[in-house]
């Protein structure tokens, strides 16, 4: 009868045991990893998806984490603000103004293992580092250039600073985008206002000065077009005087040729020719002789 118990004493231990070592089994889904330890070190990194066996408390534990999604991360809130102190989205820029930004952060776990050992709490990790990299970018710009011209760098900033100090530290996160959900003055009392009185008149100033670039392209066009026209009319005149200038000198040296064989003929037509183009243009006074056969040449027109 003793030994019966005993029998059943041990069978019950060895049923233990067995139920024990059963609870270490675990697995892990295809967009899973995840990083086996026994007595608080690491023995088992990015463990791959399947099941597998570890031991189970109080000589070891597994962390299980999805490796294959993206998170979010908020900069400038809280997605539940009552779990935690609230954090403000107010920021300061480098001259001396306050602007509301909130941003989201999203990243990958690139090693699990580094995710989970390097930094007892690494998304607090990364929200703090993206607050260091958007304080850092917004130290040396306006709030114009924020507001403005610069918003798409902000992100960019952000994204690689934060990257950088992730590779750093040896966190295991890859950071995908950054996003902006909120850049806006303050909405309280009347900074909004003349954050919007202003933005209205640097509008204003952009539309006229793209009026006065509108405006330049037309009348230098405009300029270029007459300054074509008289181009134009410039280099036909000069041909014309050209091809003058040429028959001139040709009928000149047909004239001298001419001269050259029969001088007194050339001379007595180039005479003729002369009178004949001079005569026409002449006034004819014809004057009758006075007493004693003289004439009086002063003529009163």
């Amino acid at each position: 009868m003793r030994l019966r118990l005993r029998s059943l004493a041990w069978a019950g231990v060895v049923a233990a045991v067995l139920a024990w070592a059963a609870t270490g089994l675990y697995g892990v889904e295809a967009d899973e990893s995840a990083v086996a330890y026994v007595f608080g070190r690491a023995v088992s990194r990015d463990v791959l998806p399947g099941i597998h066996w570890n031991p189970p408390w109080p000589f070891g534990r597994v962390d299980v984490e999805k490796t294959a999604t993206n998170f979010f991360m908020p900069i400038g809130y809280r997605i539940d603000p009552g779990v935690v102190p609230p954090i403000s989205s107010l920021w300061l820029t480098g001259d001396t103004n306050l602007l509301t930004i909130r941003l989201n952060v999203q990243f990958s776990v690139r090693s699990l293992a580094d995710f989970s050992i390097v930094h007892e709490k690494p998304r607090e990790l990364i929200r703090r580092v993206a607050e260091g990299a958007l304080t850092r970018f917004l130290m040396s710009e306006t709030v114009d250039g924020v507001l403005g011209s610069r918003r798409s760098d902000l992100r960019s900033a952000v994204r690689e600073g934060v990257q950088a100090a992730l590779d750093q530290e040896g966190v295991g996160v890859a950071v995908q985008s950054v996003t902006v959900e909120q850049l806006a003055p303050p909405a309280d009392g009347g900074v909004r206002r003349a954050f919007q009185a202003v933005q209205s008149a640097s509008a204003d100033r952009e539309r006229l000065v793209l009026e006065a670039r509108s405006y330049r392209r037309q009348v230098l066009a405009e300029a270029e077009g007459e300054a074509e026209r008289l181009r134009a009319e410039a280099r036909g005149q000069r041909h014309r005087r050209i091809e003058l200038a040429r028959g001139e000198a040709a009928r000149f040296h047909s004239v001298a040729r001419e001269h050259a064989r029969a001088p007194e003929v050339t001379e007595h037509r180039l005479y003729l020719e002369t009178l004949e183009r001079l005569l026409p243009g002449l006034e004819t006074y014809v004057v009758e002789a006075g007493d004693e056969g003289r004439v009086n040449l002063r003529v009163i027109r």
